[in-house]
């Protein structure tokens, strides 16, 4: 069920479903296991430097290691570092597989987040 749009935030444009669906179909980028969940990094409304950014920043991760995220943010991050370092992996790997990318101020933006 896609969430309504409001005036802070918009439904994922076509490069941001195409890379959720690719998300979908790759292993958990923690424990390598398939059967994930495309875990939003920072919530689908948000934005970094005035640019929506929530739709992009998402990462694979199995069910476990989703849960363990949402259980306690700041360990997670001690334990398997930044997301942007992880999501900089997943983004190349889509970029290779596709040819497509999300723009210059959509990928600034997320590497300037520091979760």
């Amino acid at each position: 069920m896609q969430r309504r749009a409001t005036r802070q935030s918009r439904a994922p444009n076509s490069i941001e479903r195409r890379f959720q669906s690719w998300l979908k179909e790759r292993p958990c980028v923690v424990t390598g296991e398939y059967g994930v969940q495309v875990h939003h990094c920072v919530g689908s409304s948000y934005k970094q430097d005035k640019v929506l950014i929530g739709h992009a920043f998402c990462l694979p991760l199995s069910i476990e290691v989703h849960n363990e995220y949402h259980a306690g943010t700041k360990a997670w991050r001690e334990k398997y570092g930044l997301q942007t370092y992880l999501w900089l992996d997943e983004f190349i790997e889509f970029k290779k597989a596709t040819g497509m990318d999300f723009g210059y101020e959509v990928e600034r933006s997320i590497l300037n987040v520091r979760k």
